[in-house]
């Protein structure tokens, strides 16, 4: 894959391969936050804005959470939800359930909630998860471009790696067999030591060996379940030392 410049996402890209965790998924996460962050500091006064966020119902529940951190936002937050709640009510009031007929009753058609679900329902995406998916594309995106660099490559194969949905993800955009064993190289390793760890933990649990003091496969069954999931949890690696990420640390 051709090179672009080495700008600013190339060094968050290769700044985050030791930090703990999938690096895409820290990165992504940074990218959400700051845009919440950016939103409920001035953007929330923007008329257009409130309108999208009122159109989409506000938030994901993974982007509420994110939001409950921020009580000195707290008024941007009323705010949005304040315009939502309203028209809400609003359809609340104005939706009288409809009475449907025997028959459309007999063939489940019609039910007296339908009008005020439609009214209620919204079909517009979460707008954090928007930016969410525009950051995963990029980075992926910048993943695959340098994974033949020497300097990103050594990163990578250094680092935590990836967790499955963004390793899937990188691989389904890779051109050349070595770009496939670029990527596949480091993680079948990490995987190696990963399923050691996971034998050695599985055995000292055994009460023939619980006597055993327990080493880096202690929070391996946490590591584990993060690798396959992805998300800014726990490290994938005994080198995160079984702390929880911290996914926009500096």
């Amino acid at each position: 894959m051709a090179k672009s410049g080495k700008h600013t996402p190339y060094f968050e890209l290769l700044e985050a391969q030791p930090k703990a965790g999938c690096p895409v998924c820290r990165l992504v996460y940074k990218a959400t936050d700051r845009y919440l962050d950016s939103l409920l500091y001035e953007a929330v006064l923007d008329p257009d804005v409130r309108a999208k966020l009122k159109a989409a119902q506000g938030f994901c529940a993974t982007h509420v959470e994110m939001l409950g951190r921020r009580p000195g936002r707290a008024l941007g937050i009323a705010l949005i939800y304040r315009d939502i709640i309203r028209a809400a009510l609003t359809s609340a009031e104005e939706y009288a359930p409809n009475a449907p007929s025997k028959l459309d009753t007999l063939l489940g058609r019609n039910k007296p909630g339908t009008r005020l679900v439609q009214a209620l329902h919204t079909d517009q995406a979460c707008p954090a998860c928007q930016i969410g998916a525009e950051a995963e594309h990029n980075y992926t995106t910048l993943m695959l471009e340098y994974i033949e660099d020497p300097e990103f490559q050594e990163a990578y194969a250094q680092g935590e790696g990836l967790c499955f949905p963004h390793l899937l993800a990188v691989l389904d955009l890779a051109n050349t067999p070595d770009e496939v064993r670029n990527l596949i190289d480091p993680q079948a390793e990490r995987y190696r030591t990963m399923l050691h760890e996971l034998d050695e933990f599985i055995r000292k649990r055994d009460h023939r060996f619980r006597h055993e003091p327990m080493g880096d496969e202690g929070d391996v069954w946490l590591r584990a379940m993060n690798m396959i999931v992805g998300g800014a949890g726990w490290g994938l690696s005994a080198r995160s030392g079984g702390r929880r990420s911290d996914p926009i640390e500096h």
